[in-house]
């Protein structure tokens, strides 16, 4: 080959030359292709959702609104009168004897004492106000008297059984401290029985009860003066 073209004249090596330059130009290189290698694609993990449970909705039927009732007979207990024992005396429910605060009526079953002028008379009228009922029992200061007796205010119907014994003439005030709250009420009472001559004080020869100083009304306390009970 070498001495093929050696033999050539130059001008036909010329022409070859140009002719291997044409042959190149006019068939291209290969294309190199890149194949772009794929972007990792980062996804995020999942966060846990916590359960958040639901709020209920409330409704005034769901919760209801407490009452507020103001009534006259706060602070006392209701209990049911199983016995009279005396006109100042009863049983009530349990078992329980309740002596009335700040009274004394006629005795009637004392141990040592025959029955007293108009002691029937008040054992009969209270038992007619309470046996069987259920009443209200209001508490002083002291919780019993030496005999273990509760000691108490009986209401029956908001009115004082105490007060009204005294008022019709069946009691006594005999009020010993600190059991005083009502002194001047049943002072009042047994005033007006007095004047009136009702009950012990027009059919016995009644000695009142000694001067005890619970017995002075306390300074700036009305003076309350409730139904008569029938």
């Amino acid at each position: 080959m070498r001495a093929l073209v050696a033999a050539l004249p130059a001008a036909s090596l010329v022409l070859l030359a140009l002719a291997c330059e044409e042959e190149e130009a006019e068939t291209p290189n290969p294309a190199i292709t890149v194949t772009p290698t794929p972007r990792a694609t980062l996804t995020p993990a999942a966060t846990p959702t916590r359960e958040v449970a639901p709020t209920p909705e409330t409704t005034p039927e769901e919760i209801p609104t407490p009452e507020t009732t103001l009534s006259p007979t706060t602070g006392r207990v209701q209990a049911l009168v199983t016995r009279v024992i005396d006109g100042d005396t009863i049983e009530i429910e349990g078992g329980l004897k309740v002596r009335y605060i700040g009274i004394d009526t006629p005795e009637t079953v004392h141990p040592s004492k025959p029955v007293e002028c108009y002691g029937q008379e008040a054992r009969a009228r209270n038992k007619q106000l309470v046996e069987g009922k259920v009443v209200e029992l209001e508490k002083d200061v002291s919780e019993t008297d030496r005999y273990d007796r509760l000691l108490r205010y009986i209401y029956v119907d908001g009115q004082m059984v105490n007060e009204f014994l005294v008022r019709g003439g069946y009691a006594q005030v005999s009020t010993y401290p600190p059991d005083v709250k009502y002194v001047d009420l049943l002072l009042a009472a047994q005033q007006e029985a007095q004047d009136a001559n009702r009950g012990l004080w027009g059919a016995c020869v009644a000695e009142p009860a000694p001067p005890e100083e619970a017995l002075t009304p306390q300074d700036g306390r009305d003076r309350l003066t409730p139904e008569v009970m029938p």
